[in-house]
């Protein structure tokens, strides 16, 4: 496990961006003083103050708190979950991209890290979110470390590698504290390859029954309900489905992933 995600580590994680992000940073010290710096300069293992040649040892940082000019994490969310997801990349790869490769340090950079990997996993942005979950293991902060691998898990999934999905789920000590939606889909795709299409639909069905409404994973457990149905050669049951892609989700990813599976499972498009 520790092999797999170390060499996803060395291979994604890039160096500084060229970029310059518009922010500033509170640097606070262990003895309680703090300074505010426009752009942080480190030098080995000294931190420097923007004027002057006052400087304090990394191992002497407290936390780093960025404030990022025009973006805040419960701008994030609003944008993540009102589909402006191709936006909330973008505006996160200006904003925390030059200054992501400080994960490593005491930050405040983790949870911005994690909407930004959310975004580019539903972009199909696989690289960055790649070098993203990268950053987010710098942080060492467990709590997002898990949910980077959950995001991995679904990743290898959606690469054919079931294995290795295995192997990173596993990993992860309380999959359902990350999310109980996400964890029964990843659950379910895992049961539906293992050829335990039972197991894969009852999965389904508690996101249906406890967590219809949620925004992120509710679409593609449709979608896998319908890939059940296939795989127990129902093929009008997963039309069904499909159909209701189609009209839950119209103009968008998921219709046209509808449109898919009903010309696979019946031979039309429409409805």
């Amino acid at each position: 496990m520790k092999m797999i995600l170390a060499a996803a580590a060395a291979l994604w994680v890039a160096g500084s961006a060229a970029a310059q992000s518009d922010y500033a940073a509170k640097v606070t010290v262990n003895s309680g003083n703090s300074f505010v710096v426009k752009q942080l300069k480190i030098q080995g293992d000294r931190l420097y103050q923007t004027t002057g040649s006052s400087s304090v040892a990394l191992s002497m940082v407290e936390l780093i708190e960025f404030r990022f000019s025009g973006v805040s994490l419960n701008m994030c969310e609003s944008m993540f979950y009102r589909g402006d997801r191709k936006a909330l990349e973008g505006l996160l790869e200006q904003s925390i991209g030059p200054v992501a490769q400080y994960s490593n340090l005491p930050t405040n950079l983790g949870r911005y890290l994690v909407w930004w990997l959310r975004a580019q996993y539903w972009n199909g942005s696989d690289a960055a979110a790649g070098r993203t979950i990268g950053y987010i293991r710098q942080t060492g902060q467990q709590e997002l470390i898990d949910i980077a691998s959950m995001y991995f898990t679904v990743m290898l999934l959606d690469q054919g590698k079931p294995d290795s999905a295995r192997t990173v789920f596993s990993s992860i000590g309380n999959p359902a504290a990350v999310s109980v939606p996400m964890s029964e889909y990843i659950q379910g795709r895992l049961a539906l390859l293992s050829g335990d299409t039972r197991g894969a639909m009852q999965r389904v069905a508690q996101i249906v029954a406890f967590h219809g409404r949620d925004e992120e994973w509710m679409p593609p457990a449709t979608v896998l309900e319908a890939q059940i149905y296939q795989q127990m050669g129902l093929p009008h049951k997963a039309a069904a489905v499909a159909e209701e892609l189609m009209i839950a989700y119209p103009d968008s990813n998921w219709s046209r992933e509808g449109e898919k599976i009903k010309m696979e499972s019946t031979g039309t498009r429409g409805g």
